[in-house]
């Protein structure tokens, strides 16, 4: 059933509760002030993610002309090593606290917000236990104190106040996207600072962990982040309820963190932790696009869906494929001067050591489009409480993965054929989101036609103007 939260400030409360208006009437007006949270919401993430982005260039640059090519290859080793055990355990406590009816109710928030230490103190014994194989495999000693200290990041990330996952909820951008903003200025001036004194991998694992306690300490502040004071507590239905819904997003992050780490995690071994590093700065540029839908995803496209899940199938359907084509459109106008503009781009602005990263990223950025279209259809799936798909899927791109990078290596000319085999690797998660959606009546196929034929039209265009100015 609809909620009255967002139409208070127009009718009085006697007016709702004594039906002077119809409820087809309280209805619509629901979803209009929803709706303008959504677009509220799009335009403070879109305007935030540009200048995170610009922000996060110059700190790139900076740092490359500042450090080795080989930190940021151990660095981004170490990462990928972190974040699949993080993602190995990831239940979806956020999905769950924004689907969840009691998402709202502090004794839920509570037991969602001791879940997460409880995770994150685990996650750091098993990082430091995974340090000792991975020193062996990747034959690094340095692997042993990155990796314990960056996963007491994961204690740090665990305190971290619920009342992000209530902002979340309500599309609370503004708050958050500034918090985010802060965080990153301030991270950027301790990482440059400390490589400026000690140029070494550790000015990267610094700046991380600094931005884990920045975050801490300032979502627990009441006048940054408004809502209840977070304390211990364990209520067992509150349990059963974010296990059950988190079961399948459990099973679909696991695969999900083999699939999305199995290029650096193979090439770490294939390639030098130099070509490595190249291979780092290149993904990073490439994966723009890919990062503005999960930032729509994250901070409006999820909660803006789930909260119209009431609507009849067709209604929904309808709202969602409105809202989710101008996300494409954003997405495909991104991309395409991504694969146009980006090695240039990249050629000019960065050391002449990472002028390799020049040829990776249009391949890269180029198969990015089947995974702007799955992107989005996931949310529409996981708001119907049907995240079976997104499982199955994450399965099917974790073993493309493995098989299709090595196979390109050996077979398609080295890197430049594991780059091929990564940026092909998912689309098999595509096919079996968009057959979900059939089956769920939400079906996207068409309007994915639709999009691709829009993008084909932007890289053409690209593509001609840039011969033109060259």
């Amino acid at each position: 059933m609809p909620t009255t939260e967002d139409v208070l400030p127009l009718l009085t409360t006697e007016e709702i509760e004594g039906g002077a208006v119809p409820v087809q009437v309280l209805a619509e007006i629901d979803h209009k002030a929803l709706e303008g949270k959504a677009i509220t919401g799009t335009l403070w993430t879109v305007g935030a993610y540009g200048v995170s982005q610009s922000l996060r260039m110059v700190n790139n640059v900076v740092l490359t002309h500042m450090l080795l090519p080989e930190f940021f290859g151990i660095m981004a080793l170490a990462s990928t090593l972190l974040l699949g055990v993080r993602l190995l355990s990831d239940i979806g406590l956020l999905p769950g606290v924004i689907n969840s009816p009691r998402g709202d109710e502090p004794l839920f928030l509570n037991t969602a917000w001791t879940i997460g230490i409880v995770r994150g103190f685990a996650l750091w014994f098993v990082i430091m236990l995974l340090s000792i194989p991975a020193v062996h495999f990747y034959h690094d000693a340095r692997l042993y104190a990155i990796m314990a200290a960056l996963g007491f990041g994961c204690v740090l990330d665990g305190l971290v106040s619920s009342n992000t996952m209530t902002a979340a909820r309500h599309i609370g951008v503004r708050r958050l996207l500034t918090i985010d903003l802060i965080q990153q200025i301030l991270t950027i001036l301790v990482t440059i600072a400390w490589a400026h004194f000690f140029p070494s991998v550790w000015a990267l694992v610094v700046g991380t962990l600094f931005a884990s306690v920045f975050r801490v300490i300032v979502t627990h502040i009441p006048a940054v982040l408004p809502g209840i004071r977070n304390r211990f507590a364990w209520d067992r239905n509150a349990i059963h309820s974010l296990i059950n819904f988190g079961k399948w997003i459990l099973i679909g992050t696991a695969f999900y963190a083999l699939a999305s780490q199995a290029d650096r995690l193979i090439l770490g071994r294939l390639i030098s932790f130099t070509e490595l590093g190249v291979y780092g700065v290149a993904f990073t540029f490439a994966d723009i696009p890919r990062q503005v839908i999960q930032q729509f995803s994250y901070r409006v496209g999820l909660p803006f869906i789930a909260k119209m899940a009431y609507l009849p199938r067709a209604e929904f359907r309808a709202k969602c494929l409105h809202y989710r084509f101008y996300v494409l459109c954003g997405g495909a106008f991104i991309l395409s001067t991504v694969i146009n503009a980006g090695g240039p781009i990249l050629l000019h602005i960065y050391d002449k050591r990472y002028a390799d990263a020049g040829w990776i990223v249009p391949i890269l950025a180029l198969g990015l489009w089947h995974t702007l279209l799955y992107s989005t259809t996931g949310d529409i799936l996981i708001a119907l409480g049907n995240a079976r798909y997104n499982a199955v899927g994450t399965a099917s791109y974790a073993i493309t993965m493995f098989v299709l990078i090595p196979l390109g290596y050996m077979y398609l000319g080295g890197l430049r054929g594991a780059v091929i085999g990564i940026a092909a690797g998912d689309f098999p998660f595509y096919l079996v989101l968009t057959y979900g959606a059939q089956r769920e009546k939400v079906g996207t196929w068409r309007q994915d036609l639709l999009a691709t034929g829009m993008f084909l039209v932007l890289l053409a265009s690209g593509f001609f103007l840039k011969r033109v100015i060259a």
